[in-house]
């Protein structure tokens, strides 16, 4: 099979055991990634997404995602509560699935302000179910310059609690 049909075949099955077993996430409970909140800010974000962090704590990432196959990636500050604006067009995902080359998502921004914006989305449920699935054969790397300066951060796995 080709990395692309490996993807969908991935995100389709992913899909199919959230369908079956539900997947809902309300207001209130955590849904971080591992080992990323031993810390005192929020052990959710702002959005009551999950959160990883962007260097030593500089800025921080949200995610959210819906069943429609929406992932919004926000760019937050230092403590995890307000949005920071960054002059990037896009952020890109790269996926890595086992051996395979990695496939790479590109969210671009949302209703940039004077060429910022700490908002960045995309629909697409390969990207979605790929990060629900995320384990030592799946792997997520953010990919977005701050200011002049590169992250490229690993998403760690996260779990919802039900």
């Amino acid at each position: 099979m080709k990395m692309g049909q490996n993807a969908l075949v991935l995100g389709l099955a992913v899909l199919a055991v959230l369908w079956l077993g539900g997947c809902n996430n309300p207001a209130g409970q955590s849904g971080t990634s591992k080992g990323t909140e031993a810390h005192d800010h929020a052990h959710h974000g702002p959005h009551q997404g999950h959160l990883t962090e962007l260097g030593q704590e500089e800025y921080h990432a949200e995610w959210t995602h819906d069943e429609t196959g929406k992932v919004t990636f926000y760019i937050l500050d230092a403590d995890a509560k307000k949005e920071v604006p960054i002059a990037a067009e896009e952020l890109v995902i790269d996926i890595k699935l086992g051996d395979n080359k990695p496939v790479s998502y590109k969210l671009p921004a949302v209703n940039p302000v004077d060429g910022k914006s700490a908002v960045f989305e995309i629909v697409d449920k390969g990207l979605l179910g790929a990060i629900e699935a995320l384990s030592p054969g799946v792997v997520a790397t953010l990919h977005v310059n701050i200011n002049g300066k590169q992250f490229d951060q690993r998403i760690e796995e996260h779990k919802h609690e039900h």
